[in-house]
């Protein structure tokens, strides 16, 4: 999925790479989440951009909506059980640093 010039698809494998540093642990269980928060931040990002070009959402709005999308990333990644709440926390912390400058890019204003 490409918004604004940014290519999620790209961001999502990049995430993946940065996660796999982190942890190998669980790996087979954890790429697919990881791979889903990514398509869902991906969406995120397409549903704010059509707001924001709407006029529906102001810079606030997209923030107070992708903060709720952290908690709800967080909380998928804390259900697998084969990982800490600390790995979860860090696993959550480096596929949001790989996704904040795309985000913030795609949507033109900073978000995250």
């Amino acid at each position: 999925m490409i918004i604004n010039n940014v290519d999620f698809d790209v961001t999502i494998k990049e995430a993946i790479a940065a996660v796999k540093l982190v942890t190998n642990e669980g790996w087979d269980e954890l790429i697919d989440i990881v791979e889903n928060i990514g398509k869902s931040l991906a969406s995120d990002v397409a549903f704010v951009a059509k707001k924001k070009l709407s006029g529906e959402y102001e810079e606030m709005d997209a923030k107070v909506f992708m903060e709720d999308q952290k908690t709800v990333a967080r909380m998928r990644l804390r259900s697998i059980a084969i990982i800490t709440l600390k790995i979860a926390e860090q696993i959550w912390n480096t596929i949001i640093k790989v996704f904040n400058t795309a985000i913030n890019t795609a949507i033109g204003w900073t978000i995250l």
